[in-house]
């Protein structure tokens, strides 16, 4: 009778030509007794890794990479294939760490500089994601995704230019995909270049005709273009595929949020029929519903969405929303107190969440919404090289104007009668920018050092020992325009500087204000605080408060800056 020891090296080679004729059941059978019998043959856990990879289960096949690595620590590809399933399991610091060892053990390899780029990249580290592409293109400066990813990283750099001639580089080498030309497409509309940032939109939908964001980006830059016909391409897209719901949901979502409820009620409607069990197509028909009054069909569309996704904190905290609307507080508080409990910094679940409690007569809503201490006011001075504010916004208003190149506002942005500069304005390098960025810093310096104590505080108890701006806009409104009441939902702190004004807003009243406390709800709720705007003037807030402006009558511009900021970790 063949002994154990002899039947494992045998055991092991079956299990090896199972994986490699794709029966991946026998493999993993296979292998798993090899790894079980003798568990430190490391080429055992190995292959299994790899099988249990290619079945999806990527917890199980990071777990054998790792006793992999464990037993062979000189063995580069086993560091390497942990971090991937770390990087994908949504563990990124433990994937920093193993990727590092890789490359410990194998210095200069192209795809383990490209991992931990991308890792780098996902923890925000674009300067460090940069330099480990630039590594990896030095290792293999024909491997055109590696121009991509560079491209990609450039774009987030606001240094289009440079993405553009990386993209470019990418498609010489070959690089022909959909998501390579939605990329490029974006890096092309950052640069003013909307026809032919279509052109690569469109080029993408050519190779993947249900590529969501290709979808999603060229509708709404049709949108902003003022095209009437916005929306063609995701009607094609779903006349094409009759039996996905991509299409219906994206022109839904696109609908609702251009305040064509009816309509999206219907879209909503096809997506379900085709993706019964999507979460998210269930809850944009329970807003839309809201919208339009329809408040039981609203809530028994959220109600769903719950129940497909209850640990979903955006579908309860839209599910709250509705039943404000419906005039139910009680149940809005504890479908907010639940969504918090699942995203303690959501700062519209926040919004929410107060607004029960104001409704409810809670004492803690006056608290959470201390607009008396939590809004301040700085009337900013005059950079340097500059003789006073009236000078620096004069400058800094053309600037500004030369980027406000769309005909409308964005899709899905709180502006009406107005437009939206695009990327994150504060990144930009013009002088301008560095001069006023550096005058909002010490401004949010001083905001944040005389914030009180409170270690209970949703918004108190997160400052720490510095921030970081994190999304910056310029918004220009025209007569009649205004910010529809909304909150800053990713936020921390947000703002508004004011840099040019229309003369109504200087006058007695309140035409251009800024309002607080006023949510996006027809609840009978005043403004509890309002601001007058003047030029040089910021105003700072905690990112969960409820505000908008009022609209005004008069031919000049009111043309700001915005920008929130979140407290570093």
């Amino acid at each position: 009778m063949m002994s154990n020891a002899a039947t494992l090296p045998s055991m092991l080679q079956a299990g090896l030509q199972a994986q490699a004729r794709g029966d991946l059941a026998a493999a993993e059978r296979l292998l798993a007794q090899v790894a079980e019998q003798a568990p430190r043959q490391a080429q055992a856990w190995f292959a299994l890794g790899n099988v249990r990879e290619d079945l999806q289960r990527l917890a199980e096949a990071e777990v054998c990479y790792r006793r992999t690595a464990e037993l062979m620590p000189g063995l580069a590809e086993a560091h390497y294939n942990q971090a991937r399933m770390l990087q994908r399991l949504g563990r990124g610091a433990e994937a920093r760490v193993a990727i590092a060892q890789a490359l410990r053990c194998k210095p200069g390899a192209a795809n383990m500089l490209q991992l931990r780029a991308m890792l780098e990249e996902e923890a925000g580290d674009l300067a460090a994601a940069l330099q480990s592409l630039d590594a990896a293109i030095a290792a293999a400066p024909e491997r055109a995704a590696l121009h991509h990813n560079r491209a990609v990283v450039l774009q987030r750099q606001q240094q289009h230019a440079l993405s553009l001639a990386a993209h470019e580089r990418a498609q010489a080498l070959g690089l022909d995909v959909a998501d390579a030309h939605y990329n490029h497409g974006n890096t092309l509309r950052s640069l003013g270049r909307d026809d032919e940032a279509l052109a690569a939109y469109r080029r993408a939908l050519a190779r993947d005709p249900q590529h969501g964001l290709a979808l999603y980006d060229l509708a709404r830059l049709r949108w902003n273009a003022g095209d009437a016909d916005f929306a063609a391409e995701l009607r094609a897209a779903e006349a094409a595929a009759p039996a996905s719901a991509t299409a219906a949901g994206i022109h839904a979502r696109l609908l609702l949020n251009a305040e064509r409820h009816a309509e999206a009620v219907e879209l909503f409607r096809r997506a379900i029929a085709r993706a019964p069990a999507a979460s998210g197509y269930h809850d944009g028909l329970g807003l839309a519903l809201s919208r339009l009054g329809r408040h039981e069909e609203a809530l028994a569309a959220h109600e769903q969405a719950v129940r497909l996704a209850p640990a979903d904190p955006t579908a309860r905290s839209n599910h709250a929303h509705s039943l404000l609307a419906a005039g139910r507080p009680a149940e809005a508080a504890a479908q907010a107190e639940a969504a918090l409990a699942l995203a303690p910094q959501d700062q519209h679940v926040l919004a929410l969440l107060g607004l029960a409690w104001r409704a409810l007569g809670d004492p803690r809503e006056p608290w959470l919404n201390d607009y008396a201490r939590l809004v301040r006011v700085f009337d900013l001075p005059a950079p340097d090289g500059f003789a006073d504010m009236e000078a620096f916004n004069a400058a800094l208003a053309a600037e500004l104007t030369r980027r406000h190149t769309d005909r409308r506002a964005p899709i899905d942005q709180s502006l009406r009668e107005g437009t939206q500069t695009r990327g994150n304005l504060l990144d930009e390098d013009h002088p301008l920018i560095v001069a006023l960025r550096r005058r909002l810093a010490e401004a949010i310096d001083r905001y944040v050092a005389e914030l009180p104590v409170d270690a209970e505080h949703p918004f108190l108890r997160r400052r720490g020992s510095g921030w970081r701006f994190t999304d910056s806009w310029s918004s220009r409104l025209r007569s009649t325009g205004f910010h529809t009441n909304h909150v800053h939902a990713h936020g921390w702190l947000s703002s508004c500087y004011y840099v040019a004004l229309p003369a109504a807003v200087d006058r007695q009243g309140p035409a251009g204000w800024i309002k607080f406390g006023e949510p996006d709800l027809d609840l009978g709720l005043a403004p509890q605080r309002i601001e007058q705007p003047r030029a040089g003037r910021l105003v700072l807030f905690p990112s969960c408060f409820w505000h908008g402006t009022v609209p005004f009558d008069d031919g000049g511009m009111r043309l700001t800056v915005a920008f929130d900021v979140k407290p570093l970790p």
